[in-house]
């Protein structure tokens, strides 16, 4: 079994013992970094370049004192008085920095913990959990089934009628669908009518009565169907002619072959 925890995905029929646990865990992620975030300024980086040859940190919360101080010295010293004590005024930044430092220690301790509670506990319920969605999925494909044999069923009813119908509009003269047995299918899908059931110019045209003469009010559109955007299609590629671009002498060096 693998060792790598992924979160897991939405719709884990988890144990309230593990949402619990998971909670907990969020809570102490947050703690965390709710805290870093707000007591960015003690954080201590390191500010070294690429050309130093060891590493240089920094903390906000410190170089603020530090300008403070140096503020503070030169008064003192303009005005002749004492210098300000440095250990003292820099002394609180450092423990706050300290403090800043274990906090996060604890709380990122505290998180993994929480953490390892959470990843052990889903571990744990593997099992009952994968019974649970395999049972779920195999609800899903008996469900799925039945819908797919009710749809092959409509779908051999929509093309039964489909062709009686066929039969009366063509007087007799066509038994099924037009394209009955064409590779593409017969487009029964595009079926549609009018509310007093008469065939839609669309769906006529889409289930391949163009130029098949029909029995008069039975199709919104007077027979023959006539696909017109199929016949402007046709008419643009029987007088196409290709565009032939010559390459002119401007723009060219004297020795370009064009």
């Amino acid at each position: 079994m693998t060792t790598n925890f992924v979160e897991p995905p939405t719709g884990l029929p988890l144990s309230p013992a593990v949402k619990g646990l998971r909670k907990k865990y969020e809570e102490a992620r947050d703690k965390l970094a709710s805290y870093q975030r707000e007591n960015a300024r003690y954080r201590t980086r390191d500010v070294s370049r690429e050309w130093e040859t060891g590493p240089r940190h920094s903390c906000p919360a410190l170089e603020d004192a530090k300008a403070e101080l140096k503020k503070l010295e030169l008064n003192a010293v303009a005005e002749g008085k004492t210098l300000p004590n440095k250990e003292v005024f820099l002394g609180t930044v450092h423990v706050k920095i300290d403090d800043y430092n274990r906090t996060v220690a604890a709380l990122n301790t505290l998180a993994g913990q929480a953490y390892r509670a959470y990843t052990d506990a889903v571990s744990a319920d593997l099992v009952p959990m994968g019974r649970k969605a395999a049972k779920a999925a195999q609800k899903c494909l008996d469900a799925w089934k039945h819908a797919e044999a009710a749809a092959i069923a409509s779908r051999a009813d929509l093309e039964r009628n489909a062709g009686l119908f066929v039969y009366c509009a063509t007087g007799g003269g066509i038994e099924g669908l037009p394209l009955d047995g064409a590779s593409a299918g017969n487009n029964a899908e595009y079926w549609d009518t009018t509310e007093d059931g008469m065939l839609t110019t669309e769906s006529a045209i889409a289930l391949g009565f163009q130029g098949v003469p029909l029995v008069e009010g039975l199709v919104v559109m007077p027979e023959p169907v006539i696909d017109e955007a199929a016949v402007a299609e046709a008419k643009y590629w029987e007088t196409f002619r290709p565009q032939i671009h010559n390459a002119k002498a401007e723009g060219y060096s004297s020795n370009w072959d064009h």
